[in-house]
């Protein structure tokens, strides 16, 4: 069994503390003093003091972080309260997790996702397709059996605070070592990775597999996954994104998952009137529409802007705003649909009408950006691009951030 009570060197999460909002620096320190013993202040004398000491020293400490709450203290003094007072010995493996996650929750742009297919291959000749089972105290403990013999390991595991999934953080360490003789500095983004689970989906998003250790993990994933009779297989699913919220919403089983671009009109009831709406409701709908229809006289203008939301799909903020000034808060920034960096190679074939040959040139297109589509229909509105001659896959309809285009089509591959 891990042990969370393993200290990192004091000071080591300094700078993520410092990126988080009051709210969550009061709240993450009020659930550590109410975690006792595994999270509980440090004092600088270890005496053995007798118990009702101990909670009157804990209940004071608590006072001073709700005090900070209330006053409005400044996030800094906040932080230099936690990393040098109370926690000067350095935070626990549970504690370093819990300040990842909040990170996780407060920035929704600062780790990039990747999104899998949990694919199913049937030694027993069973055509039905199955879902695995996933229950996340026996997939942790299955996950940390498998990754023991392999190399060391320590694993966290919460809800996510707003969104349908669960996320696991996965510590590894170096291979031959003993796990408490490993902790001896910070943990690099090489040796930590965040897996999230949705409950309504057969796919997992995670962390891009970039070195040995991640693939080794991705490998114990699998085996964990797997049932007597049934191999699991983890596929790219060809779309990565720097928000978790992206992917729950084009990889879950919700309305808008399967209906994007211009189809999202019909999954936010923006054109049918539902078959439970009250008699009254479809009335007003109708007469609403009549309104619509008598005013043939708007301008050409409006008609291409609604020409341009239909192609990219409704949006409730304004479109107006330049999203190249919008810095890492993500303030006005459509998290749910936003992708960062989309790359396509073409593959059309091209005839010389001169000499008769044919030939197909390769081409890679890459965007980057914030919102690489809300860019692209900023173009369109400002006229830049024709917005009727768009292919699918630059409005974002197709969900995915990569791919061959032959022909002016998506080609699985």
């Amino acid at each position: 069994m891990q042990d969370d009570s393993i200290s990192l060197p004091p000071g080591s999460h300094s700078n993520i503390l410092l990126r988080l909002s009051r709210e969550s620096l009061v709240e993450l320190a009020l659930g550590w003093l109410g975690n006792v013993p595994l999270c509980q202040p440090h004092r600088v004398r270890e005496e053995e003091l007798e118990p009702e000491v101990v909670l009157q020293y804990i209940l004071d400490v608590r006072d001073v972080y709700t005090n900070y709450q209330l006053k409005g203290t400044p996030k800094r003094t906040i932080v230099e309260r936690m990393v040098y007072v109370d926690w000067f010995r350095g935070f626990n493996m549970r504690q370093a997790a819990d300040i990842e996650f909040q990170n996780i929750f407060d920035r929704p742009l600062s780790q990039k996702w990747t999104s899998s297919k949990v694919k199913i291959i049937s030694t027993n000749n069973d055509s039905n397709e199955r879902i695995p089972i996933f229950h996340a105290p026996a997939f942790m403990k299955c996950l940390q059996r498998s990754l023991k013999s392999l190399i060391g390991s320590h694993i966290h595991i919460v809800q996510h605070a707003s969104l349908p999934v669960v996320l696991l953080r996965i510590q590894l360490h170096e291979f031959g070592t003993k796990y408490a003789a490993s902790i001896t500095k910070m943990p690099t983004a090489r040796h930590t990775y965040f897996c999230a689970f949705p409950t309504s989906a057969q796919c997992i998003f995670h962390t891009p597999f970039l070195n040995p250790y991640q693939k080794i993990l991705r490998e114990c994933i699998e085996t964990t996954l797997s049932t007597p009779g049934y191999q699991v297989q983890l596929e790219s699913s060809s779309l990565t994104a720097r928000s978790l919220a992206s992917l729950v919403q084009l990889r879950t089983t919700s309305r808008t998952a399967t209906a994007l671009g211009g189809w999202s009109v019909y999954a936010n009831d923006e054109v049918d009137v539902s078959p439970l709406a009250s008699a009254e409701a479809v009335v007003a709908d109708k007469l609403a529409r009549l309104d619509e229809y008598e005013k043939d006289n708007e301008a050409r203008e409006q008609k291409r802007m609604k020409t341009i939301d239909a192609r990219f799909g409704v949006r409730t903020e304004n479109v107006d705003d330049d999203t190249g000034n919008r810095g890492d808060n993500q303030e006005g920034l459509d998290a749910e649909t936003a992708l960062d960096h989309v790359e396509f190679r073409l593959e059309d074939d091209y005839d010389d009408e001169e000499f008769g040959d044919s030939f197909t040139p390769k081409v890679r297109i890459l965007f980057e950006g914030p919102h690489v589509f809300d860019g692209i229909r900023l173009l369109a509105r400002k006229g830049l691009v024709d917005e009727t001659k768009l292919p699918a896959w630059m409005t974002g309809e197709l969900g995915v951030s990569s791919g061959v285009i032959a022909n002016g089509q998506l080609v699985p591959r």
